[in-house]
């Protein structure tokens, strides 16, 4: 009986009745929070067909996805993401894609991952928010600031967002003709900053000296925000990176006068995982967490795949890892959920 209860795989816990307790209730506040601001609830399938993910742009790497095969042969995956099925949801209801359509989701993320220092389970917990129909900067604000109140509910008072441009960076990558490899590689050590090894590649590189210096700039964009946008504006090369610096700044400057510049920083190096972002993204940490808590950003394209060309942006927070944090505050201050 006690090499049975060991037969727990790797990658998912038990959860006693007094941490599921605390979990529901950060899980109640946020989402109130998010039937507040105007946000309804969906739930879409915990299986998914492999070949949803597999036939379109920019998604997670096959290999993370967790498959089954069904009773017809066809190959299922767990929900690794939760946007790509409320994006296809959201397309099937036929309407008005500059329709403003607002929708939240509490829900179970599913992914295989080989990296021993990372906490993130196979199964962890994603409450989030996903806003179609918004193709205007206050958009962006209206989910960054919801964000910010959530964390805010959940007692945390020590954060920082750290906003990017998905577009600034894919415009200056079309200054270059870098092969696959070469971009996977590049875009691993900008987002690492890790600007020795980033040099060295950059000299190899058969591209003009003013893409190389804008290259080697790109991971120190980052800090104050007046400062990185000063900084980004000197290295712009066409239209498109001007565009998307101006965009940013339109952002940042509704967000102070939202009263939250306190808790924004920019960071142009800022590259996630899921390519599908387009525009603004951003990532929320709290300074006692080493790992972003937050995750979001505009994805303008991923609609259009399913036949609905409807702009949208949104975010996911990573519950597990908010209550780590919750619960780590609540013993250094001896309060927990405001």
């Amino acid at each position: 009986m006690e090499r049975l209860s060991r037969l727990v795989p790797n990658g998912v816990k038990d959860l006693s009745h007094q941490d599921l307790e605390y979990k529901q209730q950060i899980l109640g506040e946020i989402a109130q929070l998010f039937r507040d601001r105007g946000y309804r609830q969906v739930q879409t399938p915990i299986f998914e067909y492999y070949d949803l993910f597999k036939e379109l742009k920019g998604t997670l790497e096959m290999d993370r996805m967790i498959k089954v095969i069904d009773t017809d042969g066809k190959v299922l995956v767990l929900r690794p993401d939760a946007t790509i099925p409320i994006a296809r949801m959201a397309a099937s209801q036929g309407a008005d894609p500059d329709q403003l359509r607002r929708f939240s989701y509490v829900t179970s993320i599913f992914r295989m991952t080989d990296d021993p220092h990372n906490v993130q389970s196979r199964e962890f917990t994603q409450a989030g928010v996903e806003l179609f129909g918004g193709n205007t900067p206050s958009a962006d604000v209206e989910v960054i600031s919801l964000a910010i109140a959530c964390l805010q509910r959940a007692g945390i008072t020590q954060f920082t967002f750290d906003l990017g441009q998905a577009n600034f960076f894919k415009a200056l990558i079309q200054e270059t003709s870098l092969a696959d490899d070469e971009l996977v590689h590049l875009q691993r050590l900008i987002e690492q900053k890790n600007f020795a090894d980033l040099k060295r590649l950059v000299e190899t590189l058969a591209i003009r000296g003013e893409v190389k210096q804008a290259l080697r700039t790109v991971p120190r964009l980052y800090g104050p925000p007046e400062a990185v946008l000063e900084q980004a504006n000197r290295i712009v090369l066409n239209s498109e990176m001007a565009a998307g610096i101006s965009e940013l700044s339109e952002v940042y400057t509704a967000l102070c006068q939202a009263g939250l510049s306190q808790y924004i920083t920019l960071d142009l190096g800022l590259i996630n995982d899921l390519k599908y972002y387009t525009g603004i993204l951003f990532q929320g940490y709290v300074h006692s967490c080493g790992r972003p808590i937050v995750l979001g950003g505009r994805y303008d394209d991923l609609s259009r795949q399913f036949g609905c060309d409807s702009k949208a942006t949104g975010f996911a927070i990573y519950i597990d890892d908010l209550i780590a944090a919750a619960k780590n505050l609540e013993r250094q201050n001896g309060h927990g959920i405001r």
